[in-house]
């Protein structure tokens, strides 16, 4: 009776052994299906807005929608001044406008005479005017008469940046109140003359259509080696058409992250039926990144005139002050 009151009412027939670990939860498997997700989430968000996003992001971008031959890029300009070849000649910016140079020189064939260069774009805002100046301000120092004319009889800019008026100009000559000799004005920057456009017209595209224009381009095509016309954009008035008769070379600027995708087909169609000759794109603001840019500029403190005030680099610079970069100086700067 004592033994049976103790006695167990279990017996064990085999202990359990140990094989290979726990089997929940799988660490392995948990870790792969993280690695997964965290690649693939980002990479979906990317191809979608990439997707929905209907402004140029790269040079690909334009060679996909069109044939039309890219002729430079400038890349994107953080100068207070309009007039970045004058005032930075050594800035990246003014060496890519040297390359246009060249390029649009070859182009012409006529390097020796010169020759006049229209620019347009397909809405207002993607540099038309800046590249304008700067294209005239980099021909003028070949020690070539230069003019740049302001053709935008609806939205007048140019004067600005040259401080010069608009009070008189190529709205003035065309209705016949002044003359010719009236409406060019000298600027500070040696063999560079502007025509500006004038007070804004009621009849901007009759004006630039009529025989008193071209006569006029035919008296200044005889005083200048280089003319170049800053028109109206194709996208919103047909102005520019009608000044192509005028020009040897036609420019179309494109924006980096502004220019849609689809306006470089509209002008291609307008290339293709011949509305429009000699064209070439030019691709304004280009996000130049770190190290050598898309074969057009130069990385960070390449040039001397080149920003070197903002992001993390523009502040070790003033920290550094013109000291040497020695373990004293990292001491005082960290």
């Amino acid at each position: 009776m004592s033994k049976a009151s103790y006695a167990p009412d279990n017996k064990v027939i085999d202990y359990a052994r140990q094989m290979g670990g726990a089997t929940f939860p799988n660490k392995k498997k948990n870790y792969t299906i993280a690695l997964i997700i965290g690649l693939a989430i980002p990479i979906i968000i990317m191809f979608i807005r990439d997707f929905f996003n209907s402004k140029l992001q790269s040079v690909e971008d334009i060679q996909r929608r069109t044939r039309i031959p890219i002729i430079g890029v400038i890349g994107h300009s953080e100068k207070a001044s309009n007039v970045v070849v004058i005032d930075s000649p050594k800035s990246s910016i003014s060496e890519s406008f040297r390359r246009l140079r060249s390029n649009l020189s070859l182009s012409m064939e006529k390097e020796t005479k010169g020759g006049t260069i229209l620019l347009t774009s397909s809405m207002s805002g993607e540099g038309k005017t800046f590249c304008a100046i700067n294209l005239a301000s980099v021909f003028s120092l070949t020690g070539k008469p230069t003019l740049l004319m302001g053709l935008d009889l609806r939205r007048p800019k140019i004067y600005n940046d040259f401080d010069l008026t608009n009070d008189v100009g190529l709205t003035n000559f065309l209705i016949g109140e002044v003359g010719s000799d009236q409406i060019v004005q000298n600027t500070k920057v040696d063999n560079l003359d502007i025509l500006v456009a004038g007070p804004v017209p009621p009849n901007p595209s009759e004006l630039l259509m009529s025989q008193e224009m071209d006569d006029l381009m035919a008296e200044l095509k005889k005083k200048y080696n280089y003319i170049i016309l800053d028109s109206p954009p194709v996208g919103l008035v047909a102005d520019s058409f009608e000044l192509n008769r005028f020009s040897d070379l036609n420019l179309y600027l494109a924006r980096y992250g502004y220019t849609d995708k689809e306006l470089i087909g509209f002008i291609y169609e307008q290339y293709k039926n011949h509305v429009i000759d000699n064209l070439f794109i030019l691709y304004n603001d280009f996000q130049v990144k770190s190290g050598y840019g898309y074969g057009y500029g130069y990385g960070y403190g390449y040039y001397d005139d080149d920003d070197e005030s903002s992001g993390l680099f523009g502040w070790f610079n003033k920290k550094r002050n013109g000291k040497k970069w020695t373990l004293a100086y990292w001491k005082e700067v960290l």
